[in-house]
């Protein structure tokens, strides 16, 4: 589905990651680790599509065919909501239906929102100011956002940070049920945690080695 061909990145002149050659298949679920500083949100930048390599390429494949693009939900390492910000759960949640071309469009589009609610169990807080949310709840919510639109692919940028250890199991087992409907990328710290989910671990140190997790 994602196909990265000796994809290089330099910034200001400094090499941060180099002939890196990687796969994503539809229901890959790929844990990428690595030291801080080791490349890990440049690739996730690259395969997300914010930045172009500085050699090689990125393809994104649909039924054996090349597509301009993917529909890819991203949680990223630090949200940019304020949780002072005066919004409900549900409010953040349909964030996830806005683009640069469409605004919200009621009706068809509350079903999903429900649905994605309901998927990682924050239906009961819809009407819930954002500010009086728990870590756990505020990532769920985010996570439900990233998922509204139905995503071909969920990309997650160290999401466990700062989460208890309840919350992060909650979020891996959610993660899990998500992977049946598409591929998962989840950056993370915590390697033992991540192998027992994965189907891949991808460690990175300015390249990639990626292999798969014998179950």
């Amino acid at each position: 589905m994602i196909e990265l061909s000796d994809v290089s990145f330099s910034y200001a002149g400094e090499p941060l990651l180099s002939n890196v050659n990687m796969h994503i298949g539809p229901r890959d679920f790929i844990g990428l680790v690595g030291a801080n500083g080791s490349g890990k949100t440049t690739l996730v930048k690259l395969i997300l599509g914010l930045i172009k390599p500085s050699t090689g390429s990125v393809r994104y494949m649909l039924g054996g065919k090349a597509v301009p693009s993917l529909a890819i939900g991203y949680l990223p390492q630090v949200s940019r909501i304020d949780p002072l910000f005066p919004l409900t759960v549900r409010a953040v949640v349909e964030l996830g239906l806005v683009t640069g071309k469409t605004l919200f469009m009621k009706g068809s589009n509350s079903a999903a929102v429900d649905e994605a609610m309901q998927r990682v169990g924050i239906l009961h807080l819809a009407h819930k100011p954002i500010g009086q949310l728990s870590g756990g709840e505020l990532q769920r919510t985010l996570l439900a956002r990233a998922i509204v639109s139905r995503p071909q692919m969920l990309v997650l940028d160290e999401p466990d940070t700062y989460l208890d250890k309840k919350s992060i199991d909650t979020l891996y087992s959610l993660l899990s049920s998500l992977n049946r409907d598409c591929a998962v990328l989840v950056v993370s710290h915590n390697e033992p945690r991540i192998k027992e989910y994965a189907s891949h671990i991808a460690y990175i140190d300015g390249t990639v080695n990626c292999c798969r997790i014998e179950r």
